[in-house]
């Protein structure tokens, strides 16, 4: 009976240490596809607010010049709001880069999963070296973690640059509504 219940020890020991790799291996999968979905998710708010701020720049232009011979002072809220769609559109195109130079991280680019890499070898060294880390279950870890580091940094870079062209874009409009109401109110009696 001893020798049963050992066996069962050791036969539920490595069953729990497949099941913990397997865990593992979901939670790596997971958050990977979840960075890379929330990156295209970021890439798309961005191209939305490019659109957007070329159309409100087109407007502003137009308002601009049309409305200079007709009011006096409507020039100050065009001018608000060419320049907070200039800024915007900056912002957006910025988040859209697939590279920073600020995050530029040569642990990211020795990586063999490091989407340059492709290009920076021959395919025999590439197959070569990939098989390498893949055989190496540490190697492969080390090599994951490290993707998942570089997506983390990335989403988090654009989510920044996002947020500051969302609040410029805000506060623009804002701005040059609040700043054309008061001119036509107040100053073009």
């Amino acid at each position: 009976m001893d020798i049963k219940s050992d066996k069962d020890f050791k036969k539920e020991l490595k069953e729990k240490k497949r099941n913990e790799k397997v865990k593992s291996d979901t939670l790596l999968r997971e958050t990977t596809t979840n960075y890379i979905r929330m990156i295209g998710d970021t890439d798309r708010k961005a191209r939305i607010m490019v659109v957007v701020n070329s159309i409100f720049l087109t407007i502003s232009i137009t308002l601009l010049t049309k409305s200079l011979d007709n009011f006096k002072f409507v020039w100050i809220s065009a001018s608000i709001l060419m320049i907070s769609n200039i800024l915007t559109l900056f912002f957006s195109l910025q988040s859209i880069k697939p590279e920073f130079r600020k995050f530029r991280n040569m642990e990211s680019e020795n990586n063999m999963i490091y989407y340059k890499k492709c290009s920076e070898l021959s395919l025999h060294d590439y197959s070569t070296q990939l098989q390498e880390i893949l055989s190496d279950n540490d190697k492969k870890m080390d090599a994951l973690v490290k993707e998942l580091y570089h997506y983390g940094n990335l989403l988090s870079i654009k989510y920044k640059l996002l947020n500051i062209a969302h609040h410029i874009f805000s506060w623009g409009i804002l701005l040059s509504v609040v700043s054309y109401l008061f001119i036509l109110l107040f100053v073009n009696r």
